[in-house]
Formats: C-alpha cells, structure tokens, sequence
C-alpha cells in the first residue's frame, strides 16, 4: 500500500506543480456600473497561448419609487491577449450577451412588466499579473473598458461599461 501511494505522489506531484506555474483558469469579480446592472462574478478559461474566453454574471435587485427591480446579465466574450511589459499585459475582443429585466410595482392596479435583451460587445483592457498568492498562483488586477449595444428595452442604445477587475488564477 506505501509503495503505491508513493507511486501515485510521484506521479500527481509534477502535473500539480507545472498546472500551478501555468494558470489556464481565473475567477473573481469585475467591479464597475455593468451598464446599471452592478458588479459581475467573471471566470477566464485559456483556449491557446494568446486567445482566451470571459464569461461574467451580473445581478442586482433594488427597489426604485415603490417597484422592485431585477435585473441579471450574462456575457461572453472572446478574447486575444498580448504581453506589453513583464507582468502587464492587454487583451482586446467581442461578445454576446443577454439581460433580463423585471420590474413588480406591487400595485394591485399597475401591471408589472420584463423585458429580455440581446448584447452586442467589444472589451479593450490591461492586467498586471505580477502578484502571486495561494501557491504561486497569480492574481488578475486591472481596468477595462466594455462598450455594449443592446437591442430593445432596458438596453436600447450605446453603454460604455468601465470597470475594474480583480480574478484569482489557478
């Protein structure tokens, strides 16, 4: 039984130590005003060495002159990467996204009413990656810019979406 689990630490031990130098994965928050929506949990996933996808939840729930509101937003976005100077690093891209809204007057009479869009997005930013924490693992700080066109209700028109992000790598 030792020699067994002796053989399976050598081989688990090198895979482990090589994926925690080389983060394919991070997750975390975007903080910004998310097009009135809020801050966003964001998760990045590598596809090559330059390329990589972003997938972001937002919600917020909030009551506005005797009504409540939700809203929540997922997006996707495509991304290419490229080094600047050691750590830093910029990425650019397009990507989709869909928005619900529901807003309840809690009036008998009114009629509560939601409304489901379609995004269209790019994104430009910079992240320093230079910071490691959790086993060398690097942590994602940095701004950027997400213009969004949505197509009818809530969204119907130009929003520019600025925001910082903070993601964990692993």
């Amino acid at each position: 039984m030792k020699h067994f689990l002796y053989l399976l630490i050598l081989l688990v031990l090198p895979s482990a130590l090589w994926s925690q130098s080389n983060p394919n994965n991070a997750l975390g928050l975007r903080f910004g005003d998310n097009g009135g929506v809020g801050p966003e949990l964001s998760y990045q996933q590598a596809l090559t060495h330059d390329t990589r996808y972003q997938i972001d939840l937002g919600w917020r729930s909030n009551r506005l002159d005797q009504a409540n509101q939700n809203l929540f937003k997922l997006s996707a976005a495509y991304q290419w990467v490229s080094l600047l100077d050691g750590a830093f690093q910029y990425y650019y891209g397009a990507g989709t996204g869909v928005l619900y809204q529901n807003v309840d007057t809690g009036d008998a009479g009114a009629e509560a009413f939601s409304s489901t869009n379609l995004l269209f997005s790019g994104v430009v930013g910079v992240e320093y990656t230079g910071i490691e924490v959790f086993f060398g693992k690097p942590v994602h700080l940095g701004p950027d810019i997400r213009p969004e066109y949505g197509l009818g209700g809530y969204y119907n028109a130009l929003v520019f979406d600025v925001a910082l992000a903070l993601r964990f790598g692993f």
